[in-house]
């Protein structure tokens, strides 16, 4: 062989052994990225069809999808050798409030503690059984372990969209599909609660005047179809603004309240779907809140915008119009219930001074993250009634304190608030692409109020929507043009 043929077979052999071109690692990771959207954006889908995984094997079947996407994410890293997105250096404050909140609940069901922090139930118990029994500070070290699986899945959903959603594209196409989803089940719950008296036809029998469709109560569905509101109403004002600005003469009224007619169907009917569904759910705490983050939404939507006053008031004609006909045609069902019991729950009200009491008994250790079905009955009173159980407090707020003690409790809920905050920081450093930042911040604020009165946030489908929204907004906190990667 000649010295030149030689030299190609070896420049060849060379060629073969050299790793992928970054054009190619890159083509790779975005087909990569591509297919995990679609796979978030179908578990998403999944996650409500089960009582919204209000079920221990549904919060197995979590555990194990999510995490798993957040694992091939991060090998496809790794093997082609690309950067994240967003560096963890720009999320340090809340990656390391979360890191001591999980590594507290591992030390709550550890059984090597020191005597000191042990709960008094498991000398007791050593007593009783006439036997050592391993002491932990969780009262209940399975259901704290099972609190924290939930924990990891929802960090999982909210890492995942925050590292697919940078490019400001999929955070819309992220957006529109949750929006797609939640009024898919709206309508389904309106189908089940007009023709099957909400009767779930693959789990349960029937719930006679409930608005359900396939969560384990009518409340639980008004915080899923409120952030359904929420998303619908900030994509129709973006869709009108984009077409405002790109039709001639939009400085016109009369054109420029034309545009929603001829457009926006889409998220028209999917917010008039999810709107349906919260007020025919008679839901006074979901309907409350959702008002508080709409009333959220509207604000950041015209904070920023450039139009005159008329035109500010004409892109209010068609929410309000919307809101006024659910009014008429549902609203006696919320105001009857108004009417009826008034807006506080006495009940709940006395739940929740039992549990402002049981705080003072383990105010630094908590009584284990996820316990509180077992440790209410401990420190229950004549204050409520003697019949029922109550296996969820009501109050986010108070449950996560009682469970995880008040220093880490607070570093829980700091930490959400803190992702919030940069959401708030995004949508007044940024002029385009708010919508994931005020679609993110009007359902923290949803679920921010309905968490004081019910326990929509420990109800997956509920939790896992609202962190791929989360992730979705924090992703577009600082502008395309600014470099987050590694």
């Amino acid at each position: 062989m000649s010295r030149s043929g030689q030299a190609e077979l070896a420049s060849g052999t060379l060629a073969d052994e050299r790793p992928t071109s970054p054009a190619g690692a890159r083509t790779a990771a975005g087909l990569i990225e591509r297919l995990l959207l679609a796979a978030l954006i179908l578990g998403l889908a999944w996650v409500p069809a089960w009582l919204g995984s209000n079920r221990m094997l549904a919060w197995g079947v979590n555990g194990i999808l999510f995490p798993g996407l957040v694992i091939a994410y991060e090998l496809s890293r790794i093997v082609l050798n690309r950067p994240h997105q967003i560096a963890a250096r720009h999320l340090l404050v809340p990656i390391g409030l979360f890191t001591c909140v999980a590594g507290w609940i591992l030390l709550q069901i550890s059984p090597w503690m020191p005597p000191i922090l042990v709960h008094p139930i498991w000398p007791l118990a050593s007593q009783a059984l006439g036997e050592p029994v391993p002491g932990t500070i969780s009262v209940v070290p399975g259901a704290s372990a099972l609190g924290l699986l939930r924990l990891i899945t929802d960090a999982s959903v909210f890492w995942l969209a925050l590292q697919l959603c940078r490019s400001a594209p999929r955070a819309h196409l992220l957006l529109y599909a949750i929006m797609a989803i939640i009024a898919a089940y709206a309508g389904l719950g309106l189908y089940l609660a007009g023709f099957e008296a909400s009767r779930i036809p693959y789990l349960d029998g029937p719930a006679p005047g409930l608005v359900r469709s396939t969560f384990i109560n009518r409340n639980s569905l008004a915080a899923y179809a409120g952030i359904g509101v929420i998303i619908a109403v900030t994509l129709w004002l973006r869709a009108l603004r984009a077409g405002a600005a790109s039709t001639p003469g939009a400085h016109r009224p009369d054109r420029f309240l034309g545009l929603p007619a001829r457009f926006h169907w889409a998220e028209i009917g999917a917010g008039l779907l999810a709107l349906g569904a919260l007020m025919a759910s008679g839901s006074r705490g979901g309907v409350i809140a959702t008002a508080a983050g709409l009333a959220c939404v509207l604000a950041l939507s015209f904070a920023r915008f450039d139009g005159s006053v008329l035109q500010r008031i004409s892109m209010l004609l068609l929410p309000l119009l919307a809101l006024g006909a659910a009014v008429a045609f549902m609203g006696d069902i919320v105001f009857g219930r108004i009417a009826a019991s008034g807006l506080t729950d006495t009940s709940r009200a006395a739940v929740n001074g039992i549990m402002v009491r049981s705080l003072w008994d383990a105010p630094l250790t908590g009584f284990g993250y996820g316990t509180f079905t077992d440790i209410f009955p401990v420190y229950r009173d004549q204050s409520i009634s003697t019949t029922g159980a109550w296996d969820k407090a009501h109050n986010t707020y108070l449950e996560a304190l009682q469970g995880l003690g008040l220093a880490f409790g607070t570093m829980l809920i700091a930490l959400v608030a803190w992702l919030l905050g940069l959401c708030v920081t995004g949508t007044l450093r940024r002029r385009r692409h708010r919508a994931p930042l005020v679609c993110a911040i009007g359902a923290g604020i949803l679920l921010g109020v309905h968490a004081l009165v019910d326990f929509s946030l420990q109800i997956q489908a509920i939790s896992l929507t609202f962190m791929a929204l989360l992730g979705a907004g924090v992703s577009q906190w600082a502008s395309s043009g600014v470099n987050l990667s590694d």
